[in-house]
Protein backbone atom coordinates (compact mmCIF):
# COMPACT_ATOMS: atom_id res chain seq x y z
CA UNK A 1 0.00 0.00 0.00
CA UNK A 2 1.38 3.41 -0.98
CA UNK A 3 0.93 5.84 1.87
CA UNK A 4 -0.89 9.05 1.05
CA UNK A 5 1.01 12.10 2.25
CA UNK A 6 0.80 12.07 6.01
CA UNK A 7 0.50 15.83 6.29
CA UNK A 8 -2.86 15.92 4.48
CA UNK A 9 -5.88 16.59 6.70
CA UNK A 10 -8.52 15.29 4.33
CA UNK A 11 -8.46 12.54 1.72
CA UNK A 12 -10.68 12.25 -1.36
CA UNK A 13 -11.12 9.33 -3.74
CA UNK A 14 -12.49 9.94 -7.25
CA UNK A 15 -13.72 7.51 -9.92
CA UNK A 16 -16.47 7.01 -12.51
CA UNK A 17 -18.76 4.28 -13.81
CA UNK A 18 -20.25 4.17 -17.31
CA UNK A 19 -17.99 6.10 -19.68
CA UNK A 20 -19.73 5.40 -22.99
CA UNK A 21 -22.49 7.58 -24.43
CA UNK A 22 -24.43 4.35 -25.05
CA UNK A 23 -24.39 3.48 -21.33
CA UNK A 24 -27.81 3.88 -19.73
CA UNK A 25 -26.24 5.52 -16.67
CA UNK A 26 -23.07 7.61 -16.71
CA UNK A 27 -21.81 8.43 -13.25
CA UNK A 28 -18.91 10.26 -11.63
CA UNK A 29 -18.32 10.59 -7.94
CA UNK A 30 -16.01 11.08 -5.01
CA UNK A 31 -15.78 9.98 -1.40
CA UNK A 32 -14.06 12.22 1.15
CA UNK A 33 -13.17 11.88 4.83
CA UNK A 34 -10.58 13.04 7.39
CA UNK A 35 -7.17 11.46 6.78
CA UNK A 36 -6.45 10.68 10.43
CA UNK A 37 -9.60 8.55 10.61
CA UNK A 38 -9.04 6.75 7.31
CA UNK A 39 -5.43 5.95 8.24
CA UNK A 40 -6.11 5.02 11.86
CA UNK A 41 -5.10 1.54 13.04
CA UNK A 42 -8.79 0.71 13.45
CA UNK A 43 -9.15 0.50 9.65
CA UNK A 44 -5.80 -1.14 8.88
CA UNK A 45 -7.42 -4.49 8.04
CA UNK A 46 -9.86 -2.75 5.70
CA UNK A 47 -7.01 -1.00 3.89
CA UNK A 48 -5.24 -4.31 3.32
CA UNK A 49 -8.22 -6.15 1.78
CA UNK A 50 -7.31 -5.14 -1.76
CA UNK A 51 -4.14 -7.24 -1.43
CA UNK A 52 -6.27 -10.37 -1.04
CA UNK A 53 -9.43 -9.66 -3.05
CA UNK A 54 -10.39 -8.21 -6.44
CA UNK A 55 -12.51 -5.23 -5.42
CA UNK A 56 -13.74 -3.95 -8.77
CA UNK A 57 -17.48 -3.92 -9.33
CA UNK A 58 -17.50 -4.43 -13.09
CA UNK A 59 -15.47 -7.64 -12.66
CA UNK A 60 -17.95 -9.18 -10.25
CA UNK A 61 -19.96 -11.99 -11.85
CA UNK A 62 -20.77 -14.08 -8.81
CA UNK A 63 -17.32 -15.36 -7.84
CA UNK A 64 -17.44 -16.48 -4.20
CA UNK A 65 -14.10 -15.03 -3.14
CA UNK A 66 -14.81 -11.66 -4.76
CA UNK A 67 -18.24 -11.53 -3.11
CA UNK A 68 -16.59 -12.27 0.24
CA UNK A 69 -14.10 -9.45 -0.32
CA UNK A 70 -16.74 -6.86 -1.20
CA UNK A 71 -18.83 -7.82 1.83
CA UNK A 72 -15.76 -7.61 4.08
CA UNK A 73 -14.96 -4.11 2.81
CA UNK A 74 -18.43 -2.92 3.80
CA UNK A 75 -18.26 -4.70 7.15
CA UNK A 76 -14.89 -3.14 7.99
CA UNK A 77 -15.98 0.27 6.65
CA UNK A 78 -19.36 0.26 8.42
CA UNK A 79 -18.25 2.46 11.31
CA UNK A 80 -16.17 4.59 8.91
CA UNK A 81 -19.19 5.56 6.82
CA UNK A 82 -20.46 8.18 9.25
CA UNK A 83 -17.29 10.22 8.70
CA UNK A 84 -17.58 10.17 4.91
CA UNK A 85 -19.06 12.64 2.45
CA UNK A 86 -20.16 11.26 -0.92
CA UNK A 87 -20.94 13.45 -3.91
CA UNK A 88 -22.09 11.76 -7.15
CA UNK A 89 -23.26 13.25 -10.45
CA UNK A 90 -25.21 11.38 -13.09
CA UNK A 91 -24.73 13.06 -16.44
CA UNK A 92 -26.19 12.52 -19.90
CA UNK A 93 -23.56 12.97 -22.58
CA UNK A 94 -26.25 12.71 -25.28
CA UNK A 95 -28.05 15.75 -23.81
CA UNK A 96 -24.81 17.66 -23.30
CA UNK A 97 -23.83 16.97 -26.91
CA UNK A 98 -26.90 18.93 -28.04
CA UNK A 99 -25.45 21.99 -26.32
CA UNK A 100 -22.15 21.36 -28.06
CA UNK A 101 -23.93 21.32 -31.44
CA UNK A 102 -25.39 24.76 -30.68
CA UNK A 103 -21.92 25.93 -29.69
CA UNK A 104 -20.43 24.60 -32.93
CA UNK A 105 -23.19 26.31 -34.91
CA UNK A 106 -22.51 29.64 -33.22
CA UNK A 107 -18.76 29.24 -33.74
CA UNK A 108 -19.29 28.09 -37.34
CA UNK A 109 -16.87 25.24 -36.69
CA UNK A 110 -16.74 21.72 -35.26
CA UNK A 111 -14.70 20.93 -32.18
CA UNK A 112 -14.88 17.16 -31.65
CA UNK A 113 -12.98 17.26 -28.36
CA UNK A 114 -14.92 19.98 -26.55
CA UNK A 115 -17.62 17.68 -25.11
CA UNK A 116 -15.01 15.32 -23.70
CA UNK A 117 -12.98 18.20 -22.29
CA UNK A 118 -16.07 19.80 -20.75
CA UNK A 119 -17.09 16.56 -19.00
CA UNK A 120 -13.63 15.76 -17.67
CA UNK A 121 -12.62 19.27 -16.70
CA UNK A 122 -15.82 20.57 -15.10
CA UNK A 123 -17.59 17.56 -13.56
CA UNK A 124 -14.72 16.23 -11.40
CA UNK A 125 -14.03 19.77 -10.23
CA UNK A 126 -17.69 20.32 -9.37
CA UNK A 127 -17.96 16.99 -7.54
CA UNK A 128 -14.91 17.52 -5.37
CA UNK A 129 -15.65 21.17 -4.67
CA UNK A 130 -19.07 20.05 -3.44
CA UNK A 131 -17.33 17.89 -0.83
CA UNK A 132 -14.77 20.50 0.25
CA UNK A 133 -17.06 23.54 0.36
CA UNK A 134 -17.39 24.73 3.93
CA UNK A 135 -14.48 22.73 5.33
CA UNK A 136 -11.60 24.51 7.04
CA UNK A 137 -13.41 27.72 7.97
CA UNK A 138 -10.59 28.92 10.22
CA UNK A 139 -7.51 26.76 9.66
CA UNK A 140 -6.33 25.79 6.21
CA UNK A 141 -7.35 22.23 5.36
CA UNK A 142 -4.73 20.33 3.34
CA UNK A 143 -6.33 17.89 0.92
CA UNK A 144 -5.04 14.83 -0.92
CA UNK A 145 -7.01 13.63 -3.98
CA UNK A 146 -6.64 10.08 -5.30
CA UNK A 147 -7.85 9.09 -8.77
CA UNK A 148 -8.00 5.60 -10.25
CA UNK A 149 -5.20 5.45 -12.78
CA UNK A 150 -6.50 5.59 -16.36
CA UNK A 151 -4.80 6.71 -19.55
CA UNK A 152 -7.65 9.06 -20.45
CA UNK A 153 -7.08 10.97 -17.19
CA UNK A 154 -3.35 11.26 -17.82
CA UNK A 155 -3.85 12.45 -21.41
CA UNK A 156 -5.90 15.45 -20.23
CA UNK A 157 -3.68 15.93 -17.16
CA UNK A 158 -6.72 15.60 -14.91
CA UNK A 159 -4.77 15.47 -11.65
CA UNK A 160 -2.79 18.67 -12.12
CA UNK A 161 -5.76 20.53 -13.60
CA UNK A 162 -8.01 19.51 -10.71
CA UNK A 163 -5.44 20.65 -8.17
CA UNK A 164 -5.05 24.07 -9.78
CA UNK A 165 -8.75 24.73 -10.45
CA UNK A 166 -9.86 23.69 -6.97
CA UNK A 167 -7.23 25.87 -5.34
CA UNK A 168 -8.37 28.80 -7.49
CA UNK A 169 -11.96 28.08 -6.40
CA UNK A 170 -10.87 28.08 -2.77
CA UNK A 171 -9.22 31.48 -3.09
CA UNK A 172 -11.96 33.04 -5.18
CA UNK A 173 -14.84 31.80 -3.01
CA UNK A 174 -13.19 32.50 0.33
CA UNK A 175 -12.79 28.86 1.30
CA UNK A 176 -9.90 27.60 3.43
CA UNK A 177 -8.81 24.37 1.77
CA UNK A 178 -5.64 23.67 -0.20
CA UNK A 179 -5.34 20.71 -2.54
CA UNK A 180 -1.83 19.63 -1.66
CA UNK A 181 -1.49 16.73 -4.07
CA UNK A 182 -3.54 14.85 -6.64
CA UNK A 183 -2.26 11.38 -7.48
CA UNK A 184 -3.19 8.47 -9.73
CA UNK A 185 -3.61 5.10 -8.00
CA UNK A 186 -3.31 1.76 -9.77
CA UNK A 187 -5.53 -1.23 -8.95
CA UNK A 188 -4.65 -2.70 -5.58
CA UNK A 189 -2.82 0.42 -4.44
CA UNK A 190 -5.41 2.20 -2.29
CA UNK A 191 -8.59 0.60 -1.02
CA UNK A 192 -10.35 3.97 -0.79
CA UNK A 193 -10.32 4.21 -4.59
CA UNK A 194 -11.71 0.69 -4.85
CA UNK A 195 -14.42 1.37 -2.28
CA UNK A 196 -15.41 4.39 -4.39
CA UNK A 197 -15.42 2.17 -7.50
CA UNK A 198 -17.76 -0.30 -5.77
CA UNK A 199 -20.09 2.41 -4.48
CA UNK A 200 -20.33 3.98 -7.93
CA UNK A 201 -20.99 0.58 -9.49
CA UNK A 202 -23.71 -0.16 -6.94
CA UNK A 203 -25.40 3.21 -7.42
CA UNK A 204 -25.21 2.81 -11.18
CA UNK A 205 -26.81 -0.66 -10.95
CA UNK A 206 -29.58 0.74 -8.74
CA UNK A 207 -30.24 3.64 -11.13
CA UNK A 208 -30.26 1.35 -14.18
CA UNK A 209 -32.75 -0.89 -12.36
CA UNK A 210 -32.57 -3.52 -15.09
CA UNK A 211 -33.99 -7.01 -14.76
CA UNK A 212 -31.55 -9.78 -13.85
CA UNK A 213 -31.24 -11.09 -17.41
CA UNK A 214 -27.63 -12.33 -17.14
CA UNK A 215 -25.55 -14.25 -14.59
CA UNK A 216 -23.42 -11.19 -13.93
CA UNK A 217 -26.37 -8.84 -13.46
CA UNK A 218 -28.18 -11.30 -11.21
CA UNK A 219 -25.08 -11.72 -9.04
CA UNK A 220 -24.61 -7.96 -8.73
CA UNK A 221 -28.28 -7.39 -7.85
CA UNK A 222 -28.25 -10.18 -5.27
CA UNK A 223 -25.11 -8.76 -3.65
CA UNK A 224 -26.67 -5.29 -3.43
CA UNK A 225 -29.77 -6.80 -1.82
CA UNK A 226 -27.57 -8.64 0.69
CA UNK A 227 -25.76 -5.42 1.59
CA UNK A 228 -29.10 -3.63 2.03
CA UNK A 229 -30.62 -6.43 4.10
CA UNK A 230 -27.63 -6.36 6.44
CA UNK A 231 -27.56 -2.55 6.74
CA UNK A 232 -24.08 -2.36 5.23
CA UNK A 233 -24.93 0.05 2.41
CA UNK A 234 -27.35 2.41 4.19
CA UNK A 235 -24.68 4.31 6.21
CA UNK A 236 -23.04 5.41 2.95
CA UNK A 237 -26.35 6.26 1.27
CA UNK A 238 -27.19 8.46 4.27
CA UNK A 239 -24.13 10.62 3.57
CA UNK A 240 -24.54 10.63 -0.21
CA UNK A 241 -25.70 13.48 -2.40
CA UNK A 242 -26.74 12.43 -5.89
CA UNK A 243 -27.34 14.94 -8.68
CA UNK A 244 -28.36 14.82 -12.33
CA UNK A 245 -26.96 17.03 -15.07
CA UNK A 246 -28.84 17.08 -18.34
CA UNK A 247 -28.91 19.92 -20.87
CA UNK A 248 -28.70 22.84 -18.47
CA UNK A 249 -26.06 24.07 -16.06
CA UNK A 250 -28.31 23.32 -13.10
CA UNK A 251 -27.70 20.24 -10.98
CA UNK A 252 -30.92 18.52 -9.90
CA UNK A 253 -30.73 16.57 -6.65
CA UNK A 254 -32.11 13.02 -6.79
CA UNK A 255 -33.61 11.18 -3.82
CA UNK A 256 -31.38 8.11 -3.59
CA UNK A 257 -33.65 6.37 -1.08
CA UNK A 258 -36.53 6.50 -3.58
CA UNK A 259 -34.23 4.95 -6.19
CA UNK A 260 -33.34 2.18 -3.72
CA UNK A 261 -37.03 1.49 -3.06
CA UNK A 262 -37.74 1.22 -6.78
CA UNK A 263 -34.76 -1.12 -7.14
CA UNK A 264 -36.05 -3.36 -4.34
CA UNK A 265 -39.51 -3.36 -5.90
CA UNK A 266 -38.10 -4.41 -9.27
CA UNK A 267 -36.08 -7.22 -7.69
CA UNK A 268 -38.38 -8.21 -4.86
CA UNK A 269 -38.54 -11.84 -5.95
CA UNK A 270 -34.76 -12.13 -5.38
CA UNK A 271 -35.02 -11.11 -1.71
CA UNK A 272 -35.52 -14.68 -0.59
CA UNK A 273 -33.21 -16.34 -3.14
Amino acid sequence: MIKIKSHSDFVIFFDESGKLASDKVQLMGAVGLPSNIYFSDKYLMMRELNKVYNLHWKDYKGDGKQREGIIKVFQKAHSLAKYTTLNFIRYFSSSLSQRVKKYDHAMESTDKSILYEMIYSKLPERIIYGILRGYGNSDWLKVSINIEDACEYRVINLGENLKRQLNLHSLYRGESFIVDDCEYRKKGEEVGVELTDILLGIVRTILENNAATSRRKRAQIQLIIYLLQNDLLQPFIKNMKLFELRNSAELIEIDMLSCVNMFISQNYKLLSD
